[in-house]
């Protein structure tokens, strides 16, 4: 009795951290949240889109250098597409957004990056 309470406690808990395809899947979801935040940031500091774009650049260039994420660091491609998401999504949308705004946006640019945007590390 106490082998099959084990062996049903080992598979279980297999199951529960799933597939290696489902821990990438995730994985690449928190970088293209990360990737939304910085960039509904950026939209939402100002309409310019000079000034915009500077932002971008600076903060690729940042990402690069800053190692704290780890393997939630946005690729340059994530974080451009979930700026141009954002971009086209806050057409017309007053700035500074509203909380529920500025959420609603990051979670559409976070979704558009995860199905969009190529894998920047390919398997």
């Amino acid at each position: 009795m106490r082998c099959l309470v084990g062996f049903m406690v080992l598979l279980s808990s297999a199951a529960a951290l799933g597939t290696e395809a489902q821990l990438k899947q995730w994985e690449k979801m928190d970088r293209c949240s990360n990737a939304a935040f910085i960039a509904v940031s950026i939209v939402e500091e100002s309409a310019d889109t000079y000034k915009q774009a500077l932002a971008l650049h600076g903060a690729i260039g940042g990402l690069k250098n800053n190692t704290k994420l780890g393997e939630a660091t946005p690729s340059e491609s994530e974080v451009t597409g979930a700026h141009r998401m954002a971009l086209r999504v806050s057409a017309g949308m007053p700035r500074p957004f509203a909380k529920r705004d500025h959420d609603w946006l990051i979670a559409q640019a976070a979704t558009s990056c995860t199905l969009w945007v190529p894998d920047a590390k390919p398997e």
